[in-house]
């Protein structure tokens, strides 16, 4: 049996580690698709160069790559979507 096609997002966490969600549109899930129409993430899968909040890079960098929360720093919040529910609020 076949996987279902995974978003094509590319984590820069090792650079090979693709967010593990099933395609939504032009080949990102859901979440990442929504990264791409605000300037986020390029057509390629990965995180824009213009994107400088850093906190919000590892949003991006880290959603739908590990099932547990994410944290971004000392104290922080875990990241939404950490763990990648791609229906969650997303971009913007």
């Amino acid at each position: 049996m076949r996987d279902s096609p995974r978003c094509r997002y590319i984590s820069t966490h090792g650079g090979v580690i693709r967010c593990r969600h099933p395609v939504h549109a032009q080949a990102f899930c859901r979440w990442h698709y929504r990264a791409l129409l605000q300037g986020e993430i390029t057509e390629e899968g990965y995180l824009s160069d213009s994107l400088s909040d850093q906190v919000r890079r590892r949003e991006i960098n880290y959603f739908g790559v590990h099932p547990e929360a994410v944290l971004v720093g000392p104290g922080s919040e875990p990241v939404p979507g950490g763990g990648g529910d791609p229906e969650a609020d997303g971009p913007g």
